[in-house]
């Protein structure tokens, strides 16, 4: 009995500080995009001749040189500003020494999420000029592909002959999961965020090859490594998961994440967006050829 209640306890306390760990993160986002919206307003006039300048430039070259601009006086202007500075010291715990000289990663975590921030507000208000440079000859071409990628929906099977995928992953088929993060592509209208539901796409399709990969050699008895999902299964499933899902503005997702790609992009994030660019320029030459 007492080791039951000793477990109830136990239990008890981990969901207490679970729920003690979002509360303080749901504090510190909602303070963390007060103190960023404050630090905009305090260069208010700057930023207006920012975007005043990206409306203006005529070309998606230039104004990612505006962008790029931008974000390099806000980081100028992070390194001075005490309110910014303050809200990252001890917010995750860690020593205040570390935090002031930029040492400590909770500290880089922080000054990311007002990049972040800054980011979003900038394009928030530039978006359809940022988005759709080229106004209503672009989404033209959009809507073009999309409708052309419903019309390859009823031929592009798990078996076509351009995607094949392997027939150890067809009960996870249609990744609906990772559909669902396409899905919301839409509602984000910064680069970052959009480039974040694609890799949530991508690294949900991992998770679930994965999976299958793992339960088919759990019920063979077998631990073979080769069952680990690589590149060469990844390509057609996401191939098969961009065409069945079809999401809106495709192409000009891709063309404004690359315009104004984040800077700190690296590694697997890399990785996954180069694999989902690759994917949607295979998708190009299945329609080419199906012409």
């Amino acid at each position: 009995k007492q080791w039951y209640q000793r477990r109830v306890r136990g239990e008890f306390l981990t969901r207490a500080l679970g729920r003690l760990e979002m509360k303080h993160q749901f504090f510190y986002e909602s303070l963390a995009s007060l103190v960023t919206a404050n630090f905009l307003r305090s260069f208010d006039e700057q930023f207006r001749d920012y975007r005043r300048r990206f409306r203006e430039a005529p070309m998606a070259d230039e104004k990612a040189e505006v962008y790029s601009d931008y974000c390099d006086f806000v980081n100028e202007r992070m390194a001075e500003d005490m309110s910014i500075q303050t809200l990252g010291i001890n917010h995750s715990g860690c020593d205040e020494r570390e935090c002031m000289n930029n040492e400590c990663t909770s500290m880089e975590e922080h000054l990311k999420e007002v990049m972040r921030l800054a980011e979003v507000s900038f394009f928030c208000l530039l978006f359809n000029n940022a988005f759709l440079p080229n106004g209503e000859a672009q989404l033209q071409k959009d809507m073009m592909f999309r409708e052309r990628l419903t019309e390859l929906q009823s031929i592009a099977t798990l078996d076509h002959p351009d995607i094949q995928v392997p027939a150890r992953y067809h009960r996870e088929a249609p990744w609906t999961p990772a559909q669902y993060h396409l899905n919301l592509l839409p509602a984000f209208k910064s680069p970052s965020g959009k480039l974040s539901c694609i890799l949530s796409c991508v690294f949900t399709i991992f998770k679930l090859l994965f999976i299958g990969a793992s339960g088919l050699t759990v019920l063979d008895g077998t631990t073979d490594e080769s069952s680990v999902p690589g590149a060469d299964d990844l390509m057609p499933v996401l191939i098969y998961t961009i065409i069945h899902c079809n999401p809106p503005n495709l192409l000009s997702t891709i063309e404004y994440i690359n315009c104004f790609l984040p800077r700190n992009i690296s590694g697997q994030d890399q990785y996954m967006w180069m694999q989902f660019s690759g994917a949607v320029e295979f998708i190009k030459t299945m329609l080419q050829r199906s012409t």
